[in-house]
């Protein structure tokens, strides 16, 4: 796998990150999750920002990280399918899931 050095303007300490590319992938938008919400127990967003963009190898996430990464990757268009395999689940989880964030903002 190859390693590329990518400019990461949302971080003056560190200007560059170091992510492995798979070849076989046409390049996509990144998408960076804030890490300043230090508040939020139990979610490691670096984690989830490497699962969202499809860094090699990619990490295994628990089940809150999953639905924030899910959610993170339907804003950005990708296919139920393609969000399933990432997180390792089924895609009818991923279905059920959006199913319940459309209920949850019909009721706010």
């Amino acid at each position: 796998m190859p390693i590329t050095y990518t400019a990461r303007p949302h971080n003056a300490a560190s200007p560059f990150v170091i992510r492995g590319t798979d070849s076989t992938r046409e390049p996509t938008r990144r998408v960076y999750v804030s890490t300043t919400a230090t508040g939020v127990p139990g979610i490691d967003f670096l984690a989830v920002e490497r699962v969202v963009n499809g860094d090699l190898p990619l990490p295994r996430l628990n089940e809150a990280e999953q639905e924030l990464a899910a959610q993170l990757m339907t804003r950005a268009e990708l296919c139920t399918e393609e969000i399933a395999e990432r997180l390792h689940v089924e895609p009818r989880t991923i279905t059920r899931w959006r199913a319940a964030w459309r209920k949850q903002e019909a009721g706010s």
